[in-house]
């Protein structure tokens, strides 16, 4: 079984998916720093898993664009905040340590002590 370990996050992010990508990058974009976690190995959910070459057309604004082109855009507009990415991990459990900290376990055993409440880990 993997350490605990303590992150010092305001937000975890269940998904590496469009819209994890976009809260990350939403979250950023008000100071706060956040971490993804996904099963898959890559981010971009189930539009890089099985259609990356599939035209999207649902996008407000964005009349197609190839999913792997969505995809990358929003994880470039994420990246210029730093997020934590935990890819190739599942979240298995959260439960609640001793100070009513979250703690997040994953499918490798690690555990993920999370900064919660005002005056968490926001960027200066």
């Amino acid at each position: 079984m993997a350490e605990t370990t303590d992150m010092t996050t305001d937000i975890l992010i269940v998904g590496a998916g469009p819209v994890g990508l976009f809260g990350a990058y939403c979250a950023g974009f008000r100071g706060l720093r956040t971490v993804l976690v996904d099963a898959l190995p890559q981010c971009g959910g189930q539009i890089t898993a099985l259609y990356p070459e599939k035209e999207i057309r649902d996008i407000a604004a964005v009349p197609g664009a190839r999913g792997r082109d969505v995809v990358t855009a929003l994880k470039d507009q994420a990246d210029a905040y730093d997020p934590t990415y935990l890819l190739g991990r599942q979240a298995v459990t959260l439960t609640h340590a001793l100070g009513g900290r979250p703690l997040v376990t994953l499918s490798d055993g690690a555990a993920e002590r999370l900064r919660a409440g005002p005056g968490g880990a926001r960027r200066p």
